[in-house]
């Protein structure tokens, strides 16, 4: 998975305007408006220099300028780049040295390759419009199981719904990676992303 190890209230502290604007959550598997993002990250705290990617909260990635680099060459068109401004008083800027630019990225790949039926789901005990009970992924992501990537399905994605008679699986919320594409991330920025391989 595409996980950033550091988020809000880390190594950093964001202002309380740093903050999506309700509803956000509401658009599922789609993209979210870039309205939807605050204008800017206003940081009041810092303890070490601002990672290349991280959470501004839970979910909800940033990037900088050398990581969107990475993932243009690499995932070209799956991540949507966000321009967000970053500020902060001079002792704390002087702590997190940001790179010229930072961005919001909405992940714009989608794929079906959950195999639900060989992996472990959990009832959410609610339906869709047409009826079918939903599922979804148990915590025990080593436990999931990916089929393999079929050439020009992107390299970093979200899952596509996948119906199974009167059965609906999600997994809206995570963000998938390739094997390669989370190595190079991690080889040009060691220690950012949690290393969270699924079978």
């Amino acid at each position: 998975m595409f996980d950033p190890v550091h988020f809000n209230g880390t190594i950093f502290d964001l202002d309380r305007t740093s903050r999506m604007a309700t509803g956000s959550m509401r658009f599922g598997p789609q993209p979210i408006p870039a309205s939807y993002f605050p204008k800017s990250l206003v940081f009041v705290s810092a303890s070490v220099r601002l990672p290349d990617m991280f959470h501004m909260s839970r979910g909800y990635f940033v990037v900088s300028e050398r990581a969107r680099a990475v993932m243009e060459h690499w995932a070209s068109g799956e991540v949507e780049f966000i321009p967000v401004s970053h500020q902060a008083k001079p002792k704390v800027a002087a702590t997190l040295k940001f790179d010229r630019a930072y961005y919001f990225i909405n992940i714009l790949g989608h794929a079906q390759r959950l195999m639900w039926r060989e992996t472990p789901a959990q009832d959410y005990q609610s339906k869709t419009d047409d009826g079918a009970d939903i599922f979804g992924l148990h915590h025990g992501f080593t436990e999931w199981v990916l089929r393999a990537r079929e050439p020009g399905e992107p390299l970093i994605w979200r899952e596509e719904a996948w119906r199974d008679g009167d059965k609906e699986y999600r997994a809206w919320t995570q963000v998938f990676i390739e094997d390669v594409l989370w190595r190079e991330l991690d080889a040009n920025f060691p220690d950012q992303l949690h290393a969270l391989e699924i079978s």
